[in-house]
Order: structure tokens, then C-alpha cells, then sequence
């Protein structure tokens, strides 16, 4: 491409990222969407805090006084949430209550930005020379269709941004500097907040050498931290694992894993659904951690490179989470996004990449109709399709490089064809 075409991405590009950012404030002041409700469930755990009560216990006593009025039969009304992060996290949730909300909230909203930003600049360390000018013009889109399927989440505020931020932030340090133990200290923190994101801790057992044993150890300390809280905040746990039963029980929210979405169709079928997921979850987990073993090997060879392999891995090592949610998915945007324009771009020419690219996006929009019973079924049947996908194609690929690698322009081995060296 010439320089002039350059700068005319360049400028659609820095457009893309203002209408981004400026749609937001404006979707909130026109009213078209709500803001900060993830935020409004942590500010009330600040204020039963300091009353000196139990957040978990306010949370649930409003939940269940709302659902047994005639207000949880208008679908108009957003249901309460209560405080579903750990024990663990209350101490530090004091220290915050003693701050005027108007700089606690001020303080987190500058950082919710900053994360959000950093997410998918590091989405772009994995574009590639030639996906640079498409993947370019899409980045500003991943604030606003997590999983490539429009959403207003990001106005949630939900803590999942801030952490994915970071953690995406450590694991590119150990990609290019070897670099893994703020990785761990980082999984295992966030792991305090939300457990199932020790789930992360694959990461670089299937993109470095020789992390078993550190990533057993930050597994093991995760781990404790979470059953020792049982005997630290007894009262507060058990008040906890209710909070998190109630997402099940009053919201019905599985997430969209594809264990969550067989659990909401059991749940919806008013069959047993604990066991059944569980079991579902583990028939493909198994061959999810087999594929990425055996691609992880050919990544540890060379055949692979770190930007064909990051999307993929992140894309498996995501539906290990048994209950995916909406915030979970955002950090994707962009691997997602790669992953679909290089099976377009696999025997194609660049104009037919670009059409077939945009359709596919259209239609996935088209299909999801801002209908939520329909966005979350979508959203996982996407990201497990191009999971499988994307790692297919990598076994395609990286075979053929193999195979270019060990033999020469006739086919023939080099392996078997060298001449032996001298004493």
C-alpha cells in the first residue's frame, strides 16, 4: 500500500477510536443504555460496610424481598445483584469505604478507562504486517462488540476489565521477556476477586518452557486462599457461596461456557442441572486442554509463531472458565476477530477477504438482534466455533511448515540426506 493510502487508514482509524470513545458518554446521556450497574452492587457492599453489616446478607435480603413482590413479574425492571466477590476482598473493601465515593468512584472509573485501552492495545501486538491496515479500522470496535456481537457491557464497570487488563498486560511480558512471576502474582490476586480465573494459569504452561512447577504453585496458593476463607470469615463465606447460588437460582445466569448454556437448558427444563453441567464440562474440557498440549508442542518447535498461536491459546484457554460471562469475552474481541479474518484470508485474495470478513460480521449482528436470550447462546457457539477453527487451521498450517522445514525443494528429507560431519 502506498503512504498516502496509509494515512488515509491512519486518519479512518483515529475517527474509529473518536466516535468510540465520544458514543459512550453519549449513549448514557441520551439515556439509550444504563451505566455502572456492576458498580452500583460494589457500592452497596461499601455502604453495608459501613454500617458495620454483612454485604453478602444485605445483598441477599434485597434480592429476596424483591422476588417474592410483583415487581420481579416486569421485565422491565433490572433485578438486584449482591456482592459475589470473595471474602478476601472485604478487607480492602473497607479501606475503600473510608474514601468519599465521589474519589473512589472517580479514581475507578479513570483506571476502568486506562484497563479498557490497554485491552486492546495489546490485542494489536498480534496483528501481522499484512492483517495491520484491516485489524487496524476493527480495534476501535472492541469496546463495543465483545465476542464481535454488540453489547454495551463496557458501561457495566465491571472489575473483569481492570483484571484481564492486567493479566493480559504480565502474560505479553513473559512472551517477550521470559519474564512469568508478576503472570502468577497477578492470576493469583485476581483469583481472590474471581476464582475461575486461576483457569489463566494455562497460559504459560502452553507458551513457555519449563512453568509446571510454578504454575502448580500459584494453582496450590490460589487455591488455599480460597478454602482457607471458609475458616477465616465462616459467617461471610457461607453468605458468599449463597450470593453465587442466587445468580443461579433468581437471575438464571449461567454464563455462555457451553457448560453454563447446557446448564440453562437443564435448569430451563427443571431437571438437575449441577451434575449434568459438571459432566458436560469435562467431556470437552479434556479435548480442549488435549488440543492445546499437542499445538503447544509445535509453538515450543517453531513451527507456530507467538501471533498465530496467542489468539487460539487465549480463545482455549478462556473456555476452561466454566461460566463465561459477556466481560469475559471482551478481551477476545480482537483475537476473535483475527482468528475469523485468517480463515478468510487462507486461500483467498485480499478484496474477497474484506467482503467475506464484513458479511460474516454483519450477519453475526443481524443473527443476535440485540436480543438477549439470543446473544449469550450466540456469543458461545462463536467463540467455541472459531476456537476449534482456529486451532484447526493451525494444525493445517504448522504441518506444512513442518514438512518445509525437514525437506528440501524435491521432498526429500534433510534429516536422512545430511552428509555426516567429521571427527
Amino acid at each position: 500500500m502506498t503512504f498516502a493510502g496509509l494515512r488515509v487508514i491512519h486518519i479512518l482509524a483515529v475517527l474509529f477510536w473518536i466516535g468510540a470513545i465520544v458514543s459512550l458518554p453519549a449513549l448514557v446521556l441520551t439515556g439509550e443504555s444504563a451505566w455502572g450497574w456492576d458498580l452500583h452492587v460494589y457500592t452497596n457492599a461499601i455502604h453495608s460496610l459501613r454500617d458495620g453489616h454483612d454485604p453478602y446478607a444485605d445483598g441477599i435480603a434485597v434480592q429476596q424481598a424483591f422476588h417474592a413482590s410483583p415487581q420481579a413479574n416486569d421485565a422491565s425492571i433490572m433485578p438486584p445483584y449482591t456482592y459475589v466477590y470473595s471474602p478476601i476482598t472485604l478487607p480492602f473493601m473497607r479501606l475503600v469505604s473510608h474514601l468519599p465515593l465521589t474519589v473512589s468512584g472517580g479514581i475507578y472509573w479513570a483506571v476502568y478507562a486506562s484497563a479498557v485501552l490497554l485491552m486492546v492495545w495489546l490485542g494489536t501486538r498480534l496483528f501481522r504486517n499484512s492483517e495491520h491496515v484491516a485489524m487496524l479500522l476493527m480495534a476501535p470496535l472492541a469496546m463495543h462488540f465483545p465476542g464481535l456481537l454488540s453489547n454495551n457491557v463496557i458501561l457495566s464497570g465491571n472489575l473483569a476489565y481492570i483484571l484481564y487488563a492486567i493479566i493480559l498486560a504480565v502474560a505479553w511480558l513473559g512472551w517477550q521477556r521470559g519474564l512469568w512471576w508478576p503472570f502468577y502474582l497477578a492470576v493469583v490476586a485476581a483469583s481472590c476477586i474471581k476464582a475461575p480465573l486461576l483457569t489463566l494459569l494455562c497460559i504459560p504452561v502452553f507458551s513457555a518452557r519449563k512453568q509446571w512447577m510454578p504454575v502448580g504453585i500459584a494453582a496450590f496458593v490460589g487455591l488455599l486462599l480460597f478454602f482457607m476463607q471458609r475458616f477465616l470469615w465462616p459467617g461471610e463465606f457461607l453468605n458468599y457461596l449463597r450470593a453465587v447460588s442466587l445468580q443461579f437460582e433468581y437471575n438464571h445466569d449461567f454464563g455462555l461456557s457451553p457448560a453454563g448454556l447446557f446448564g440453562e437448558w437443564l435448569y430451563a427444563h427443571h431437571w438437575p442441572y449441577t451434575a449434568g453441567s459438571t459432566a458436560f464440562y469435562i467431556a470437552y474440557a479434556i479435548p480442549v486442554l488435549l488440543s492445546l498440549f499437542l499445538l503447544a508442542k509445535r509453538y515450543s518447535k517453531g513451527d507456530i509463531s507467538l501471533e498465530q498461536w496467542a489468539p487460539v491459546l487465549l480463545l482455549g484457554v478462556v473456555l476452561l472458565n466454566p461460566r463465561i460471562k459477556e466481560y469475559d469475552v471482551a478481551p477476545l474481541t480482537l483475537p476473535m476477530a483475527l482468528i475469523a479474518w485468517r480463515l478468510f484470508a487462507w486461500k483467498n485474495r485480499p478484496p474477497h477477504i474484506a467482503i467475506e470478513f464484513l458479511l460474516f460480521f454483519l450477519s453475526l449482528q443481524f443473527l443476535s438482534g440485540n436480543d438477549a436470550a439470543v446473544w449469550k447462546p450466540l456469543a458461545g457457539c462463536i467463540l467455541t466455533a472459531l476456537y476449534i477453527a482456529g486451532a484447526w487451521q493451525l494444525f493445517v498450517t504448522s504441518s506444512v511448515n513442518m514438512a518445509e522445514k525437514y525437506c528440501d525443494k524435491g521432498g526429500n528429507s534433510i534429516a536422512y540426506n545430511r552428509l555426516p560431519t567429521e571427527a
